[in-house]
């Protein structure tokens, strides 16, 4: 089993528009992980599943350190709206989601 597997399985979830949130705490030895995912059947396209996936990155990267509950977790991210969102409505939604993570 690998370990988006085994985050998506085992893992707790919950879900903050866009985003459906799938998170799991892991040993000490373990990194942090993040993993963003955009469906292929959303957007066709690489080039929008890309431009969503960097927005949610750089809001991550952005937002990470004022949410020390996101510490010793593996994260995985599913965009689930069918339009491109604008950075700021997916920065104050990945805000709200790493914030729910405990």
């Amino acid at each position: 089993m690998t370990s988006v597997e085994r985050i998506h399985n085992d893992g707790e979830s919950f879900y903050t528009f866009p985003l459906k949130v799938y998170f799991l705490s892991h040993t000490e030895e373990e990194e942090d992980m993040l993993v963003i995912s955009v469906p292929k059947r959303l957007f066709k396209r690489a080039v929008k599943r890309n431009l969503i996936r960097r927005r949610i990155r750089e809001s991550v990267r952005l937002g990470r350190s004022a949410f020390p509950g996101c510490a010793g977790k593996h994260i995985l991210m599913v965009y689930t709206h069918s339009a491109v969102l604008e950075y700021d409505r997916i920065c104050e939604s990945v805000r709200s989601a790493l914030g729910k993570i405990r």
